[in-house]
């Protein structure tokens, strides 16, 4: 997938592989202590799903997101396949900004009632995945798809937790799987795909007629974009993809814009995250400093860019960069003027991991809200302080804008 963006492949972030591990109280994450009648995430779901009693024969149906994922771990050979909802009578909403309506626990819920379904592929063949040929297309579909899945063996009830990606809950072998109906794909999608238009250029313009990034994401890591050597991509990574491209169109597009004359505090915060949002009357700029309550001695992580990008990958915060980056270009080019941005974005304690789009609609939310205009740097940043847990020098300290801004404005 080269051209995709420098995204792709990359390894999890420092904060991600700190930050988002997920370290359960009963068992401390090691398999043989686990029990599923004393898992905190599974105790009451089973009883109130029963999924136990609906995973007894050997035919899992239900209605899909829809929503192919793919696996990184043994790449290129990995584990794919789609999620098949076990309580449709609970679905979760497809629209990702209503999810920060909803607590952690009813999004974990709605996330653990889903089964993994999936069989081991190679991602190189995409065009020839034999049993997810059927799936591949019914995730293209704009609505959600009936499957009925064929298994065998065991079901595992660990959940399945990523670094970038959202949960799932009990995983079973696929020994076949079709949809029931046809998909609902779109015309624009279907020439895409048939015409075979570079990955990165489809992206571009499936975002440019309306569609959203979490379609788009389905599309890339279903192996159904690309040109010549066209495969599938981990889940995890197209993601960080996509954002990555649709960021890079919008920073291009704002660069063209005047710049605001004020600085302005943006905030919001749901689901035990908080984004503060400093626009500064600058070009373009982007930091990302992400805290971490849970620990704050190694927080927060920093990853930034000058006016002219970036040329590696942002290590230290890996996929949230990009979601929140992608969020403020966005809100600039809907403005139609051009800002610097310094983003705090704070992870509270009571946190699970359930993906990186939380920092991508956090952040969003934030800037679509009133803002807070002042003078100069310092106002805002004291102002910035007043919504922040860690103290406001711990992220000074790590800033390279915030001293770069103060630099620029000591200049004759």
């Amino acid at each position: 997938m080269a051209g995709v963006g420098p995204a792709i492949g990359a390894p999890p972030s420092a904060a991600e592989a700190r930050g988002e591990r997920v370290v359960c109280e009963v068992c401390r994450n090691v398999a043989r202590h686990c029990k599923l009648s004393r898992c905190p995430y599974y105790r009451e779901l089973l009883k109130e799903v029963e999924l136990e009693r609906r995973l007894r024969g050997d035919t899992v149906s239900g209605p899909t997101p829809p929503f192919l994922l793919v696996g990184e771990k043994g790449y290129p050979e990995v584990f794919a396949g789609p999620y098949v909802s076990l309580n449709p009578e609970a679905p979760l909403p497809e629209e990702p900004r209503s999810w920060l309506r909803s607590s952690v626990e009813e999004l974990l819920k709605a996330r653990l009632a889903l089964a993994f379904c999936r069989t081991k592929v190679d991602v190189r063949w995409a065009r020839r995945s034999g049993k997810l040929e059927e799936l591949r297309e019914a995730a293209a579909s704009v609505k959600p798809v009936e499957l009925e899945v064929r298994r065998s063996g065991a079901v595992s009830f660990r959940p399945g937790f990523g670094l970038r990606s959202m949960p799932h809950g009990p995983a079973v072998r696929m020994v076949d799987a079709r949809p029931v109906g046809n998909p609902s794909i779109p015309r624009i999608v279907d020439e895409l795909i048939e015409e075979r238009v570079r990955a990165e250029a489809a992206v571009s313009e499936l975002a440019a007629r309306g569609f959203d990034v979490y379609y788009i994401t389905r599309l890339l890591s279903s192996g159904l974009l690309g040109s010549a050597s066209r495969r599938m991509v981990p889940t995890e990574w197209s993601i960080t993809a996509v954002d990555d491209i649709l960021g890079r169109n919008a920073i291009r597009r704002v660069k063209g814009f005047p710049t605001i004359n004020e600085f302005r505090v943006h905030r919001f915060e749901a689901l035990h995250n908080r984004a503060v949002v400093l626009l500064t009357p600058t070009v373009w700029m982007f930091e990302l400093l992400e805290g971490w309550l849970r620990y704050p001695d190694d927080s927060p992580y920093a990853d930034h860019e000058l006016h002219f990008g970036r040329s590696g990958y942002a290590e230290n915060t890996g996929g949230a960069y990009y979601a929140v980056r992608l969020s403020v270009a966005r809100h600039l080019e809907r403005i139609r003027r051009q800002a610097g941005a310094i983003v705090f974005f704070e992870v509270g304690r009571g946190w699970i991991p359930l993906g990186v789009w939380r920092f991508r609609e956090v952040t969003a939310a934030a800037l679509e809200g009133r803002h807070e205009a002042f003078g100069d740097l310092r106002e805002a940043l004291e102002h910035v302080a007043r919504f922040l847990e860690i103290p406001l020098g711990r992220y000074v300290a790590k800033s390279k804008l915030i001293r770069h801004i103060m630099l620029q404005s000591r200049l004759p």
